[in-house]
Protein backbone atom coordinates (compact mmCIF):
# COMPACT_ATOMS: atom_id res chain seq x y z
CA UNK A 1 0.00 0.00 0.00
CA UNK A 2 1.28 3.44 -0.89
CA UNK A 3 2.52 5.69 1.91
CA UNK A 4 -0.06 8.15 3.21
CA UNK A 5 2.48 10.96 3.46
CA UNK A 6 5.47 11.23 1.10
CA UNK A 7 6.33 14.73 2.27
CA UNK A 8 9.21 13.59 4.52
CA UNK A 9 10.65 11.62 1.60
CA UNK A 10 10.63 14.72 -0.61
CA UNK A 11 12.04 16.86 2.23
CA UNK A 12 14.92 14.41 2.80
CA UNK A 13 15.89 14.53 -0.88
CA UNK A 14 15.72 18.33 -0.95
CA UNK A 15 17.81 18.80 2.21
CA UNK A 16 20.43 16.20 1.23
CA UNK A 17 21.01 17.68 -2.21
CA UNK A 18 21.00 21.24 -0.87
CA UNK A 19 23.78 20.38 1.60
CA UNK A 20 25.69 18.56 -1.14
CA UNK A 21 25.41 21.57 -3.46
CA UNK A 22 26.51 23.98 -0.73
CA UNK A 23 29.61 21.86 -0.07
CA UNK A 24 30.59 21.30 -3.69
CA UNK A 25 30.05 24.90 -4.82
CA UNK A 26 31.87 26.10 -1.71
CA UNK A 27 34.82 23.86 -2.54
CA UNK A 28 34.70 25.12 -6.12
CA UNK A 29 35.01 28.69 -4.87
CA UNK A 30 37.91 27.71 -2.60
CA UNK A 31 39.71 25.83 -5.39
CA UNK A 32 39.28 28.45 -8.09
CA UNK A 33 39.48 31.61 -6.00
CA UNK A 34 41.99 30.69 -3.27
CA UNK A 35 44.14 27.89 -4.67
CA UNK A 36 44.30 28.80 -8.35
CA UNK A 37 43.78 32.57 -7.90
CA UNK A 38 41.29 32.82 -10.76
CA UNK A 39 37.51 33.02 -10.91
CA UNK A 40 35.87 32.63 -14.29
CA UNK A 41 32.39 33.50 -15.57
CA UNK A 42 31.09 29.96 -15.00
CA UNK A 43 32.28 30.11 -11.38
CA UNK A 44 30.29 33.27 -10.74
CA UNK A 45 27.36 31.67 -12.53
CA UNK A 46 27.65 28.63 -10.25
CA UNK A 47 27.40 30.89 -7.20
CA UNK A 48 24.33 32.64 -8.63
CA UNK A 49 22.76 29.28 -9.51
CA UNK A 50 23.36 28.08 -5.96
CA UNK A 51 21.38 31.07 -4.68
CA UNK A 52 18.47 30.20 -6.97
CA UNK A 53 18.72 26.52 -6.03
CA UNK A 54 18.62 27.44 -2.35
CA UNK A 55 15.45 29.45 -2.99
CA UNK A 56 13.99 26.46 -4.87
CA UNK A 57 14.77 24.19 -1.91
CA UNK A 58 13.17 26.59 0.56
CA UNK A 59 10.01 26.76 -1.56
CA UNK A 60 9.88 22.95 -1.75
CA UNK A 61 10.27 22.55 2.01
CA UNK A 62 7.58 25.15 2.71
CA UNK A 63 5.26 23.39 0.25
CA UNK A 64 5.89 20.11 2.11
CA UNK A 65 5.04 21.90 5.35
CA UNK A 66 1.68 22.94 3.89
CA UNK A 67 0.85 19.44 2.65
CA UNK A 68 2.74 18.68 -0.57
CA UNK A 69 3.26 14.92 -0.68
CA UNK A 70 0.09 14.12 1.25
CA UNK A 71 -3.32 13.08 0.03
CA UNK A 72 -5.60 16.05 -0.48
CA UNK A 73 -8.17 14.63 1.91
CA UNK A 74 -5.60 14.65 4.72
CA UNK A 75 -4.60 18.30 4.26
CA UNK A 76 -6.67 21.10 5.81
CA UNK A 77 -8.53 23.09 3.18
CA UNK A 78 -6.98 26.39 4.24
CA UNK A 79 -3.49 24.97 3.54
CA UNK A 80 -4.21 24.02 -0.08
CA UNK A 81 -3.58 27.51 -1.53
CA UNK A 82 -0.30 27.83 0.35
CA UNK A 83 0.90 24.41 -0.84
CA UNK A 84 0.01 25.28 -4.45
CA UNK A 85 1.63 28.71 -4.21
CA UNK A 86 5.01 27.32 -3.15
CA UNK A 87 4.64 24.44 -5.59
CA UNK A 88 4.22 27.05 -8.36
CA UNK A 89 7.27 29.01 -7.16
CA UNK A 90 9.29 25.79 -7.13
CA UNK A 91 8.33 25.06 -10.74
CA UNK A 92 9.46 28.53 -11.86
CA UNK A 93 12.81 28.27 -10.08
CA UNK A 94 13.31 24.72 -11.36
CA UNK A 95 13.24 25.94 -14.97
CA UNK A 96 15.66 28.76 -14.12
CA UNK A 97 18.16 26.53 -12.29
CA UNK A 98 18.00 23.80 -14.94
CA UNK A 99 19.02 26.13 -17.77
CA UNK A 100 21.72 27.84 -15.66
CA UNK A 101 23.34 24.47 -14.91
CA UNK A 102 23.61 23.83 -18.68
CA UNK A 103 25.28 27.21 -19.10
CA UNK A 104 27.78 26.45 -16.31
CA UNK A 105 28.87 23.26 -18.07
CA UNK A 106 28.80 24.90 -21.51
CA UNK A 107 30.99 27.86 -20.48
CA UNK A 108 33.40 25.48 -18.77
CA UNK A 109 33.80 23.45 -21.95
CA UNK A 110 34.04 26.58 -24.13
CA UNK A 111 37.04 27.74 -22.14
CA UNK A 112 38.71 24.37 -22.60
CA UNK A 113 38.15 23.82 -26.32
CA UNK A 114 39.36 27.28 -27.33
CA UNK A 115 40.94 25.95 -30.56
CA UNK A 116 38.34 23.36 -31.58
CA UNK A 117 36.06 25.16 -34.02
CA UNK A 118 33.23 22.68 -34.55
CA UNK A 119 32.99 21.88 -30.84
CA UNK A 120 32.64 25.57 -30.02
CA UNK A 121 29.98 26.03 -32.70
CA UNK A 122 28.09 23.03 -31.28
CA UNK A 123 28.19 24.43 -27.74
CA UNK A 124 27.15 27.93 -28.83
CA UNK A 125 24.27 26.53 -30.88
CA UNK A 126 23.12 24.29 -28.05
CA UNK A 127 23.22 27.09 -25.46
CA UNK A 128 21.41 29.44 -27.84
CA UNK A 129 18.59 26.96 -28.44
CA UNK A 130 18.28 26.28 -24.71
CA UNK A 131 18.17 29.99 -23.88
CA UNK A 132 15.48 30.76 -26.46
CA UNK A 133 13.25 27.81 -25.62
CA UNK A 134 13.50 28.22 -21.85
CA UNK A 135 12.74 31.94 -22.14
CA UNK A 136 9.47 30.81 -23.75
CA UNK A 137 8.95 27.86 -21.38
CA UNK A 138 9.37 29.85 -18.18
CA UNK A 139 6.55 32.15 -19.29
CA UNK A 140 4.39 29.08 -19.92
CA UNK A 141 5.09 27.95 -16.36
CA UNK A 142 4.44 31.38 -14.87
CA UNK A 143 1.25 31.91 -16.86
CA UNK A 144 -0.30 28.49 -16.27
CA UNK A 145 -3.43 30.30 -15.22
CA UNK A 146 -4.84 33.74 -15.92
CA UNK A 147 -4.67 35.63 -13.66
CA UNK A 148 -1.54 34.06 -12.16
CA UNK A 149 -2.90 33.85 -8.59
CA UNK A 150 -5.81 31.75 -9.80
CA UNK A 151 -3.36 28.79 -9.91
CA UNK A 152 -3.26 28.41 -6.13
CA UNK A 153 -6.99 29.06 -5.64
CA UNK A 154 -8.19 26.91 -8.52
CA UNK A 155 -9.38 24.01 -6.34
CA UNK A 156 -11.13 26.16 -3.74
CA UNK A 157 -14.91 25.84 -3.63
CA UNK A 158 -15.41 29.52 -2.84
CA UNK A 159 -12.35 30.87 -4.65
CA UNK A 160 -11.66 34.57 -4.09
CA UNK A 161 -10.12 34.72 -7.58
CA UNK A 162 -11.73 33.59 -10.82
CA UNK A 163 -9.91 32.79 -14.04
CA UNK A 164 -8.87 30.10 -16.51
CA UNK A 165 -5.88 27.79 -16.90
CA UNK A 166 -4.02 26.50 -19.95
CA UNK A 167 -5.39 23.54 -21.82
CA UNK A 168 -3.80 20.12 -21.59
CA UNK A 169 -1.81 20.36 -24.82
CA UNK A 170 -0.30 23.73 -23.95
CA UNK A 171 0.68 22.39 -20.54
CA UNK A 172 2.16 19.03 -21.54
CA UNK A 173 3.74 19.55 -24.99
CA UNK A 174 6.25 22.27 -23.93
CA UNK A 175 7.14 20.13 -20.92
CA UNK A 176 8.04 17.13 -23.08
CA UNK A 177 10.01 19.35 -25.46
CA UNK A 178 11.90 20.76 -22.47
CA UNK A 179 12.67 17.26 -21.22
CA UNK A 180 13.89 16.20 -24.66
CA UNK A 181 16.14 19.27 -25.01
CA UNK A 182 17.56 18.69 -21.54
CA UNK A 183 18.41 15.06 -22.30
CA UNK A 184 19.98 15.91 -25.67
CA UNK A 185 21.99 18.80 -24.25
CA UNK A 186 23.21 16.77 -21.27
CA UNK A 187 24.40 13.88 -23.43
CA UNK A 188 25.97 16.27 -25.97
CA UNK A 189 27.90 18.16 -23.30
CA UNK A 190 28.95 14.83 -21.77
CA UNK A 191 30.25 13.40 -25.07
CA UNK A 192 32.00 16.54 -26.38
CA UNK A 193 35.07 16.11 -24.11
CA UNK A 194 35.72 12.76 -25.79
CA UNK A 195 36.33 14.45 -29.15
CA UNK A 196 39.04 16.84 -27.99
CA UNK A 197 40.67 14.66 -25.32
CA UNK A 198 41.00 11.46 -27.35
CA UNK A 199 43.42 13.06 -29.84
CA UNK A 200 45.76 14.31 -27.12
CA UNK A 201 49.03 12.56 -26.29
CA UNK A 202 47.91 10.76 -23.16
CA UNK A 203 47.63 7.18 -22.06
CA UNK A 204 44.26 5.47 -22.48
CA UNK A 205 43.66 5.30 -18.73
CA UNK A 206 44.44 8.98 -18.39
CA UNK A 207 42.12 9.89 -21.24
CA UNK A 208 39.28 7.90 -19.70
CA UNK A 209 39.72 9.59 -16.32
CA UNK A 210 39.88 13.08 -17.83
CA UNK A 211 36.77 12.47 -19.95
CA UNK A 212 34.99 11.15 -16.86
CA UNK A 213 35.85 14.27 -14.87
CA UNK A 214 34.74 16.62 -17.65
CA UNK A 215 31.51 14.68 -18.19
CA UNK A 216 30.55 14.91 -14.50
CA UNK A 217 28.75 18.18 -15.14
CA UNK A 218 26.28 16.42 -17.44
CA UNK A 219 25.50 13.46 -15.20
CA UNK A 220 22.10 15.03 -14.51
CA UNK A 221 20.94 13.58 -17.83
CA UNK A 222 20.24 10.32 -15.98
CA UNK A 223 17.80 12.07 -13.65
CA UNK A 224 16.29 13.98 -16.57
CA UNK A 225 15.56 10.75 -18.41
CA UNK A 226 14.06 9.23 -15.25
CA UNK A 227 11.81 12.29 -14.91
CA UNK A 228 10.07 11.78 -18.28
CA UNK A 229 7.47 9.17 -17.19
CA UNK A 230 6.25 11.48 -14.42
CA UNK A 231 5.72 14.57 -16.58
CA UNK A 232 1.99 13.84 -16.75
CA UNK A 233 1.78 14.66 -13.03
CA UNK A 234 1.81 18.33 -14.05
CA UNK A 235 -1.75 17.93 -15.25
CA UNK A 236 -4.67 18.66 -13.00
CA UNK A 237 -5.95 15.68 -11.02
CA UNK A 238 -8.04 15.23 -7.87
CA UNK A 239 -5.09 14.20 -5.67
CA UNK A 240 -2.83 17.02 -6.94
CA UNK A 241 -0.64 17.26 -3.81
CA UNK A 242 0.22 13.58 -3.49
CA UNK A 243 0.55 12.65 -7.17
CA UNK A 244 3.09 15.42 -7.78
CA UNK A 245 5.65 13.88 -5.42
CA UNK A 246 7.56 11.69 -7.91
CA UNK A 247 8.01 14.53 -10.38
CA UNK A 248 9.13 16.86 -7.57
CA UNK A 249 11.71 14.34 -6.34
CA UNK A 250 13.24 13.69 -9.76
CA UNK A 251 13.23 17.40 -10.61
CA UNK A 252 15.17 18.07 -7.40
CA UNK A 253 17.63 15.28 -8.16
CA UNK A 254 18.14 16.55 -11.70
CA UNK A 255 19.11 20.11 -10.88
CA UNK A 256 20.83 19.30 -7.58
CA UNK A 257 22.97 16.60 -9.10
CA UNK A 258 23.74 18.76 -12.13
CA UNK A 259 24.90 21.72 -10.04
CA UNK A 260 27.02 19.64 -7.67
CA UNK A 261 28.55 17.55 -10.46
CA UNK A 262 29.49 20.63 -12.48
CA UNK A 263 31.38 21.87 -9.42
CA UNK A 264 33.05 18.51 -8.77
CA UNK A 265 34.59 18.73 -12.25
CA UNK A 266 36.70 21.70 -11.08
CA UNK A 267 38.06 20.14 -7.88
CA UNK A 268 40.95 18.14 -9.33
CA UNK A 269 43.62 20.54 -7.96
CA UNK A 270 42.10 20.22 -4.49
CA UNK A 271 42.02 16.43 -4.71
CA UNK A 272 45.68 16.39 -5.70
CA UNK A 273 46.61 18.71 -2.87
CA UNK A 274 44.82 16.44 -0.41
CA UNK A 275 46.37 13.37 -2.13
CA UNK A 276 42.93 12.00 -2.95
CA UNK A 277 42.57 9.71 -5.97
CA UNK A 278 46.35 9.34 -6.15
CA UNK A 279 47.24 6.31 -8.25
CA UNK A 280 50.25 4.05 -8.63
CA UNK A 281 50.62 5.31 -12.17
CA UNK A 282 51.00 8.86 -10.90
CA UNK A 283 53.59 7.78 -8.33
CA UNK A 284 55.50 5.94 -11.02
CA UNK A 285 55.39 8.98 -13.26
CA UNK A 286 56.61 11.24 -10.45
CA UNK A 287 59.48 8.82 -9.76
CA UNK A 288 60.48 8.85 -13.40
CA UNK A 289 60.42 12.63 -13.48
CA UNK A 290 62.56 12.80 -10.35
CA UNK A 291 65.13 10.41 -11.83
CA UNK A 292 65.06 12.32 -15.07
CA UNK A 293 65.65 15.59 -13.23
CA UNK A 294 68.73 14.12 -11.54
CA UNK A 295 70.09 13.01 -14.91
CA UNK A 296 69.30 16.43 -16.30
CA UNK A 297 71.37 18.09 -13.57
CA UNK A 298 74.38 15.94 -14.46
CA UNK A 299 74.06 16.65 -18.17
CA UNK A 300 73.53 20.34 -17.49
CA UNK A 301 76.92 20.40 -15.74
CA UNK A 302 78.48 18.64 -18.73
CA UNK A 303 77.01 21.24 -21.07
CA UNK A 304 78.27 24.06 -18.85
CA UNK A 305 81.75 22.51 -18.77
CA UNK A 306 81.76 22.18 -22.56
CA UNK A 307 80.75 25.82 -22.94
CA UNK A 308 83.64 26.95 -20.73
CA UNK A 309 86.19 24.77 -22.49
CA UNK A 310 85.12 25.68 -25.98
CA UNK A 311 85.56 29.42 -25.52
CA UNK A 312 83.50 32.50 -26.18
CA UNK A 313 82.60 31.60 -29.78
CA UNK A 314 80.94 28.32 -28.77
CA UNK A 315 77.24 28.37 -29.51
CA UNK A 316 74.99 28.33 -26.51
CA UNK A 317 72.17 25.86 -26.10
CA UNK A 318 69.62 28.60 -26.81
CA UNK A 319 71.41 29.56 -30.03
CA UNK A 320 71.39 25.94 -31.14
CA UNK A 321 67.66 25.66 -30.50
CA UNK A 322 66.95 28.95 -32.30
CA UNK A 323 68.93 27.75 -35.30
CA UNK A 324 67.05 24.44 -35.31
CA UNK A 325 63.74 26.29 -35.06
CA UNK A 326 64.64 28.42 -38.08
CA UNK A 327 65.37 25.20 -39.99
CA UNK A 328 61.93 23.80 -39.14
CA UNK A 329 62.86 21.63 -36.16
CA UNK A 330 60.83 21.79 -33.00
CA UNK A 331 62.86 23.42 -30.22
CA UNK A 332 63.31 21.65 -26.92
CA UNK A 333 62.73 23.39 -23.62
CA UNK A 334 64.37 22.75 -20.34
CA UNK A 335 62.40 20.49 -18.02
CA UNK A 336 60.63 22.06 -15.08
CA UNK A 337 58.81 20.96 -11.99
CA UNK A 338 55.06 21.26 -12.49
CA UNK A 339 53.29 23.43 -9.96
CA UNK A 340 49.76 23.78 -8.77
CA UNK A 341 48.95 26.25 -11.53
CA UNK A 342 49.11 23.37 -14.02
CA UNK A 343 46.87 21.09 -11.97
CA UNK A 344 43.51 22.56 -13.04
CA UNK A 345 41.38 19.94 -14.73
CA UNK A 346 40.94 21.90 -17.94
CA UNK A 347 44.71 22.28 -18.26
CA UNK A 348 45.04 18.55 -17.69
CA UNK A 349 42.95 17.71 -20.72
CA UNK A 350 44.55 19.02 -23.87
CA UNK A 351 47.78 18.88 -25.87
CA UNK A 352 50.88 20.51 -24.50
CA UNK A 353 48.89 22.15 -21.69
CA UNK A 354 48.34 18.92 -19.88
CA UNK A 355 50.47 18.24 -16.88
CA UNK A 356 50.61 14.56 -17.75
CA UNK A 357 51.96 15.20 -21.20
CA UNK A 358 54.43 17.66 -19.71
CA UNK A 359 55.62 15.07 -17.22
CA UNK A 360 55.94 12.44 -19.94
CA UNK A 361 57.78 14.86 -22.22
CA UNK A 362 60.02 15.80 -19.31
CA UNK A 363 61.05 12.18 -18.90
CA UNK A 364 61.64 11.76 -22.63
CA UNK A 365 63.74 14.91 -22.70
CA UNK A 366 65.82 13.68 -19.78
CA UNK A 367 66.47 10.42 -21.63
CA UNK A 368 67.65 12.33 -24.70
CA UNK A 369 70.02 14.68 -22.89
CA UNK A 370 73.03 12.78 -24.18
CA UNK A 371 71.96 13.65 -27.69
CA UNK A 372 71.74 17.32 -26.65
CA UNK A 373 75.31 17.18 -25.33
CA UNK A 374 76.50 15.71 -28.64
CA UNK A 375 74.74 18.47 -30.53
CA UNK A 376 76.44 21.09 -28.35
CA UNK A 377 79.81 19.46 -29.04
CA UNK A 378 79.08 19.34 -32.76
CA UNK A 379 78.08 22.98 -33.04
CA UNK A 380 80.86 24.13 -30.73
CA UNK A 381 83.69 22.32 -32.52
CA UNK A 382 82.41 23.48 -35.91
CA UNK A 383 83.22 27.01 -34.73
CA UNK A 384 86.80 26.80 -33.45
CA UNK A 385 87.85 29.54 -31.13
CA UNK A 386 90.51 32.04 -32.33
CA UNK A 387 93.96 32.20 -30.69
CA UNK A 388 93.98 34.32 -27.55
CA UNK A 389 95.37 37.87 -27.94
CA UNK A 390 99.02 38.32 -26.96
CA UNK A 391 99.68 40.93 -24.30
CA UNK A 392 102.52 43.39 -24.99
CA UNK A 393 104.29 42.34 -21.82
CA UNK A 394 104.08 38.66 -22.72
CA UNK A 395 107.35 36.84 -23.40
CA UNK A 396 105.99 35.86 -26.80
CA UNK A 397 105.13 39.43 -27.85
CA UNK A 398 107.26 40.75 -30.81
CA UNK A 399 107.90 43.95 -28.84
CA UNK A 400 109.07 42.10 -25.75
CA UNK A 401 112.80 42.37 -24.98
CA UNK A 402 112.91 38.72 -24.10
CA UNK A 403 111.45 37.82 -27.42
CA UNK A 404 113.97 40.09 -29.25
CA UNK A 405 117.00 38.60 -27.49
CA UNK A 406 115.65 35.12 -27.94
CA UNK A 407 115.44 35.69 -31.71
CA UNK A 408 118.92 37.09 -31.86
Amino acid sequence: MAAENRGPELAAVVISLLVFCLVTVGLRCYTMGYMLKRFYAEDWLAVATLVFYTAYSVFALVAVHFGLGQHVANVPTEDHPHALLFKWLGQVFYVLVAVLVKFIVGLFLLRICSHQRWQRITIYTLLGVLALFNAFYIFIVILQCTPVEFYWFRYQVNSPVHGTCNKTKLAIIPTYISLLLNVVSDFTLALLPVSFVWKSKMEIRTKVSVVGVLALGSIASLATAARIPYAKQLLSNPDYLYNFTDLAIWSTVEIGLGLSASSLATLKPLFRKLKILASTQRSRSASNVKQGTQRSTLHSRMISTLSIRLGSNAKSFREIEEENASMGSKPDTWPFTPGEKFEDVELAAFGNKTEIVKNESMVSRHDDTGEIVNRVRQFSFSNPRPPPPIHPSSPHSPRSPLSYHAVR
